[in-house]
């Protein structure tokens, strides 16, 4: 995450992500299957890598785990801006293995052409434009990009068509920001430089939420309140019995 002031209130949402209250709250079982199960969606069709790997965004290590877990036989690495998250991580007996730093991804702490894969899943949305290359700068030749990035997509469903209408009535029309998802075909030029593209495919997962109180509560865990309204996000979604939620994504896999 992009947070970077690790004594930042938990209640300013812009910049919750280094507050320890924010972390435990993003430290749930709803939010370890949902990561997780992006991951696992991320790796399908990827190489059997081995070498060295870097988990960008790490957070908590949701991700880290099915990483661990599914690309055994790659040293991976963890980065993640915020201190209280990575806390989180490294107590988790099974990440001791893992490298666990604090850094931002417009600044890799790791020398040129170092990793054979970096994989990005659910964090990309909030780095700055240095990111991309700074990831083409510590990958080797033939190395990998993997990447989950939220996407902007039009939506009948219900709880994607309130949020959209909070969107509207604070702001009057959308007011395009990184961190509220790039358009589908926009995801590959955040690589600079020549590149070979083996997947660039939608993903549109959709949970239920019991009302619009758990949506909000969810979706603030996970920085997705912030990442849409900024420091103005809705306290209260009126609306009775279960909502539906979409979570449209761009995987990305992408060879150096």
């Amino acid at each position: 995450m992009r947070a970077r002031n690790d004594k930042a209130a938990p209640n300013n949402p812009a910049m919750c992500w280094s507050a320890q209250a924010c972390a435990r709250r993003y430290e749930s079982e709803g939010n370890r299957a949902f990561y997780r199960a992006a991951m696992a969606r991320l790796l399908e069709g990827a190489p059997g890598f081995q070498g060295q790997g870097i988990d960008l965004g790490c957070g908590t290590g949701f991700s880290t785990e099915v990483l661990l877990a599914e690309r055994p036989r790659v040293a991976w690495h963890a980065i993640d801006a915020s201190a209280a998250m990575l806390a989180i991580a490294r107590g988790k007996p099974g990440l001791a293995q893992v490298d666990l730093r604090q850094a931002c991804a417009e600044a890799l702490p790791y020398a040129d052409a170092s990793f054979d894969v970096v994989v990005a899943s659910f964090s990309w949305h909030w780095f700055g434009e240095r990111a991309g290359q700074e990831v083409r700068r510590v990958l080797r030749p033939g190395g990998y990009v993997l990447a989950g990035v939220p996407v902007r997509r039009a939506s009948r469903v219900r709880g994607n068509r309130l949020l959209a209408r909070e969107l509207l009535a604070r702001r009057r029309r959308f007011v395009a920001k990184t961190s509220q998802g790039l358009r589908f075909a926009e995801v590959p030029r955040l690589l600079p430089g020549p590149f070979r593209v083996a997947r660039h495919e939608l993903v549109v997962e959709t949970e239920r939420f019991a009302d619009g109180r758990e949506l909000l509560d969810v979706l603030d865990s996970r920085g997705a309140l912030a990442a849409i309204f900024g420091e103005s996000p809705p306290a209260v979604l009126e609306a009775a019995g279960s909502i539906d939620f979409e979570w449209p994504y761009a995987v990305l896999h992408a060879q150096i």
